[in-house]
């Protein structure tokens, strides 16, 4: 007779150290480590509350599906000899997030005495969870299969939906201060995700791209194109924007009138800016700009040095990194004073390469760097860009100049979570990041799935500039037959000397920055930004 194959018991958990006092960050940050290196296992820490001089215990598990992690939080932990081993006891608490820093605070603030009933109201209505202090799960496993599914259900209804082409940008967020909306608002755009929280119609916590708080916003009221979702009741204890909404919507306007009309000369990233008058005095410049809008004198300079006949806006930008905020405003003066033309061209200038000018065949050489490369993407292989990591270490050990590397994934979103680009897929985001870099930069495998771009002679913003247009390059159209709207990003920035004064310490932090753009909701996350958390 046929019996059912018995099903399966849950793996057991990974219990971390007891630890005799509170948790720190460290400890919290190690679990979601171990929660995300076993993905579908619970990670479990028993702790003693040195205020009340009893135990509890806080759990993480990371799901299958690459979604955020949940957490739960136990008052009386499941190995407390006066409960019954059949009757586990109910969580505190589960909320699903990656912010390690938010968890340390809730917990904190749940065993030192703070407001806890506001704690446990606001975690509610946070992760879309319902408390379960009514009742008991069946087991631990039980609660955050709960958990996640409750959440899930949340995230998929939005009460709000739309397309930028018919309502602006700053228009979406007005409307949604005036009407007193909480919630969540998700824009996709050419240019990359962002989001804004809001709590009774105030802007509470914004990210798009690497920028956060006021100046996300700012970006954000920018964007011409892409859809938006709007999703009830979700919040965050996060707090980064300082402005109302009336304040960001008069610093935004001006911005996105300077670039519809730097659009309609022409503008893009890779726009060449030339000269109007090559042998312009610094006094013509002064004069020239004062009949323009009223900005530091300094920094137009700065800018116009920076203008070469042969330099592209992106080249011009990752030169001199400035925030949106400065130089299209800046930008927006030279063209109107005319000293400076957008064009597709950049100036004649023809130089034949090196190793030409010297009779070599540049084919010998092609065809020995082929042998160092992956056959089917023809990047550079891992143990390959380890070396040239290396090397350029020992460069700035010898001269001091600044290196950087961006360690980042491309891959599908699929309903059973993200999954690896195919080879075509591969090769075409790799042209477009090429069209991108410099002939010094190197383009390579990194580890499994990753990708690693090594930036000589580039600070941490310049390479944050760099993120960003690639992230804008990849997203701005089809990749291969691949909607956007179906490409998962996330890239980790690190610096030498500004992170760090280590090898091992660099390639660590940009791994860790880049997991964090993985489970947030910034595609772009620095090392530098980490570390302040």
């Amino acid at each position: 007779m046929y019996r059912p194959p018995k099903p399966q018991p849950p793996p057991p958990p990974i219990r971390m150290p007891t630890l005799g006092n509170l948790p720190a960050y460290d400890h919290i940050a190690q679990m979601l480590a171990q929660a995300q290196h076993a993905r579908g296992r619970v990670v479990e820490l028993v702790f003693i509350n040195s205020n009340q001089h009893h135990e509890k215990m806080l759990a993480v598990r990371c799901p299958v599906d690459d979604s955020d992690p949940v957490w739960l939080f136990y008052a009386q932990h499941v190995d407390d000899p006066n409960r019954p081993a059949d009757n586990p006891p109910p969580p505190s608490w589960s909320y699903q997030s990656p912010d390690v820093a938010l968890i340390h605070n809730l917990v904190v603030r749940e065993c030192t005495g703070g407001p806890v009933e506001e704690s446990q109201e606001q975690v509610t209505t946070l992760s879309g969870f319902k408390n379960n202090n009514s009742g008991g799960a069946a087991n631990l496993a039980e609660a955050f299969r709960n958990a996640g599914a409750g959440l899930q259900a949340a995230q998929q209804q939005a009460s709000m939906q739309g397309d930028l082409t018919n309502i602006q940008v700053p228009k979406l967020l007005l409307s949604l201060a005036m009407n007193e909306l909480t919630g969540r608002l998700y824009i996709e755009s050419p240019q990359g995700g962002a989001e804004i929280f809001f709590e009774g119609g105030k802007p509470l916590h914004a990210n798009a791209l690497d920028s956060q708080g006021d100046m996300a916003i700012i970006e954000m009221m920018t964007w011409q194109t892409g859809r938006f979702e709007f999703f009830d009741n979700e919040r965050t204890s996060t707090r980064t924007v300082s402005q109302t909404m009336d304040v960001l919507a008069q610093h935004g306007a001006p911005l996105r009138e300077y670039i519809r009309e730097l659009s309609a000369h022409g503008l893009s990233m890779e726009s060449f800016l030339v000269r109007r008058l090559p042998d312009l005095t610094e006094a013509d410049f002064e004069r020239a700009v004062r009949d323009g809008i009223s900005l530091d004198l300094n920094m137009q300079k700065l800018m116009y040095q920076c203008i070469d006949n042969q330099s592209t806006v992106f080249d011009v930008l990752r030169r001199r990194p400035m925030k949106k905020t400065e130089w299209v405003p800046i930008l927006y003066n030279l063209v109107k004073c005319d000293l400076v033309v957008i064009t597709n061209k950049a100036a004649q200038v023809h130089k034949q390469l090196p190793l030409e000018a010297m009779g070599l065949d540049r084919g010998v050489i092609q065809a020995g760097m082929r042998a160092l490369l992956r056959p089917e993407t023809e990047l550079i292989n891992y143990p390959l860009i380890l070396h040239y990591v290396e090397q350029e270490f020992f460069r700035f050990e010898s001269s001091g100049l600044p290196f950087s590397i961006i360690i980042f994934e491309v891959a599908m979103r699929t309903p059973n979570g993200p999954e690896p680009l195919p080879i075509p897929h591969i090769r075409e985001m790799a042209k477009r990041v090429n069209l991108i870099t410099r002939k010094i930069d190197l383009l390579a495998h990194f580890e499994t799935f990753a990708f690693m771009i090594l930036l000589p002679y580039t600070n941490v913003n310049s390479a944050s500039v760099v993120a960003n247009r690639i992230t804008q390059a990849i997203l701005s159209s089809p990749l291969c037959d691949l909607d956007p709207q179906y490409v998962a990003i996330a890239m980790g920035i690190a610096g030498l000397p500004e992170d760090c004064s280590d090898i091992g310490i660099l390639l660590s932090g940009a791994k860790e920055a880049k997991k964090r753009a993985q489970t947030g909701s910034s595609p772009i996350v620095l090392l530098k930004d980490v570390m302040q958390q």
